[in-house]
């Protein structure tokens, strides 16, 4: 400064067993000296007013000394960084090697509950404010991750830690840790933290809203699968009506023809030839499918059957020797309405089919609905991870119509895992609904299991373009996406990952390149370390 003033203080200890340092308390004016006391491993404090008059003195069991103090007073000189330091909303702290304070600003005692006029100098920040974990368990110094900063001489960024008031709550915190240099020298660490209680709860609330998101789509898909089996049944129930009144008809028209025994087991030997023959002819091709038609219209027309071609096409799976063996054991004016009768008879049989096939398409979806929730069960269970995969595959196969592969790889030896069932589904939701968009209608999507070690490992794999690498250290970052606009919200990838970790106690991860993308999660089996 301009000029120096020197005052003669009076201390308790002997300051030849002290380093003391001398400095401005902020811009308010005060001044202060600090001391380590190398016997005691303690740092004191003892504050000045403008007058030299000591505020806070600290008292060791010597006697006390006259220490003589040069401070540089200047009133011109620029206090703007501590200016700064004392008007931030994030709470700064320092510490020494020992973790004990070296400063703290006002924003951190507010932050932490302290009172403002409360000195932190020389106490231990760790056990102050970061002792307990945020699941209650001790948090033991060692572990800390602040002090690796002074440790290892590394900066540290943590944002899943919690810190405590002094009235014992805790708040979920975001931290950073970074050396404190002086002349070269490593002396401790410098922490700024901020509460981030409300972003927590904003971003669960997005989370919230991504997952009902996700459910819309499941629940829009699963209204197109439900569709097609109700509106086929729902047709097939209308016709079948009409055929069962119509055969009615045809039974009475062919009762008057007075037909005996043996004539109507022939007339349901053909009704039966014909219901079996009509899977074959769904696989002949379109051409010879009309060869036969238009062969067994013709015949008909020849024996004066007005409607030829009319029951043609349902009697197509038998042939015309057939016919003619059936025929041949009729009457001449019963023929028309025995080719009828069984016509129609094929007619309802396969209605019928439909009806069946239709109404249990819809019972599998809905069992898979309930497999993917796992209604009626326990949060967390011993489950097979290849029932959960297929109940998603079947809720997601309408996204496979597109004309995209799906090929399964599984290793039905596994042994089960313990884990929250219907939350490990919205991961498989959320990997295989990506590589589905990343393959596209002309790729592939591999879903595979397999165990490695103690671990279960489940991959999806797709042939797209890939993750782009500038883009794959934040692929798990909430509400990060390298989908367009309004096709992501950036959250499908960050609720996998905390599924997995917090829930799961596994890990999750993806190796990218074009061409060429899996996306991997690890299980702990049953009976091993971290499960029940």
């Amino acid at each position: 400064g301009q000029f120096v003033e020197t005052k003669e203080v009076t201390l308790f200890g002997n300051p030849d067993q002290h380093s003391i340092e001398v400095g401005w308390i902020g811009n308010t004016g005060k001044a202060f000296a600090l001391w380590r006391d190398p016997d005691a491993n303690t740092f004191s404090r003892a504050s000045f007013d403008k007058n030299w008059r000591v505020e806070t003195p600290i008292q060791f069991p010597t006697t006390g000394t006259a220490v003589r103090l040069e401070l540089a007073q200047n009133p011109d000189t620029d206090h703007s960084e501590l200016v700064m330091l004392d008007s931030s909303g994030e709470g700064i702290y320092g510490t020494d090697m020992d973790g004990n304070c070296t400063f703290a600003n006002p924003a951190c005692l507010k932050l932490l509950g302290i009172p403002p006029e409360t000195d932190l100098v020389g106490k231990h920040m760790h056990t102050l404010v970061h002792h307990t974990r945020a699941n209650g368990e001790p948090y033991p110094v060692e572990e800390c991750r602040i002090y690796l900063a002074f440790r290892e001489g590394q900066g540290v960024h943590v944002d899943d830690e919690v810190m405590w008031c002094a009235d014992g709550v805790s708040f979920p915190a975001e931290y950073w840790s970074f050396p404190a240099v002086r002349e070269g020298e490593l002396v401790g660490s410098v922490v700024t933290f901020v509460d981030v209680s409300e972003r927590k709860r904003t971003e669960e609330e997005l989370r919230q809203a991504e997952k009902l998101a996700a459910l819309g789509k499941l629940s829009a898909g699963l209204a197109h699968e439900l569709n097609n089996p109700s509106a086929a049944a729902q047709r097939a129930a209308a016709q079948l009506q009409e055929c069962l009144d119509s055969l009615e008809q045809h039974s009475l028209r062919l009762g008057t023809h007075g037909l005996g025994d043996d004539q109507w087991d022939k007339l349901r030997t053909a009704r039966t030839q014909l219901v079996e023959g009509m899977s074959a002819v769904n696989d002949l091709d379109a051409l010879e499918r009309a060869d036969r038609e238009d062969a067994i219209t013709a015949w008909l027309e020849e024996r004066g059957v007005d409607d030829a071609w009319q029951l043609a096409p349902t009697l197509v799976p038998l042939k015309i020797d057939a016919l003619a063996e059936l025929t041949g054991a009729l009457p001449a004016v019963a023929v028309a309405d025995a080719l009828r009768w069984i016509g129609q008879s094929a007619d309802i049989h396969e209605l019928v089919e439909t009806v069946a096939v239709s109404s249990s398409n819809i019972s599998e979806l809905i069992a898979a609905v309930k497999s993917y929730s796992f209604m009626d069960r326990a949060p967390e269970q011993e489950v097979d991870v290849h029932e959960g995969l297929e109940s998603t595959l079947r809720i997601l196969a309408h996204r496979f119509k597109s004309g995209t592969t799906l090929t399964r790889e599984y290793d039905r030896a596994l042994p089960p895992v313990f884990v929250p069932a219907g939350e490990l589904n919205q991961v498989w939701t959320n990997l295989i609904d990506n590589a589905i968009d990343a393959a596209g209608p002309a790729g592939t999507v591999r879903v595979r299991t397999r165990r490695d070690g103690e671990e279960l490992i489940v991959e999806v794999h797709d042939d797209g373009s890939g993750v782009p690498e500038a883009a794959q250290a934040r692929v798990f970052d909430p509400f990060y996406t390298t989908k367009d606009v309004g096709e992501g919200t950036g959250l499908g990838l960050d609720v996998a990952r905390r599924i997995v970790h917090e829930r799961c106690h596994g890990a999750i991860g993806f190796e990218s390149r074009p061409g060429d993308t899996t996306f991997w999660v690890r299980l702990p089996l049953v009976g091993t370390v971290g499960t029940r």
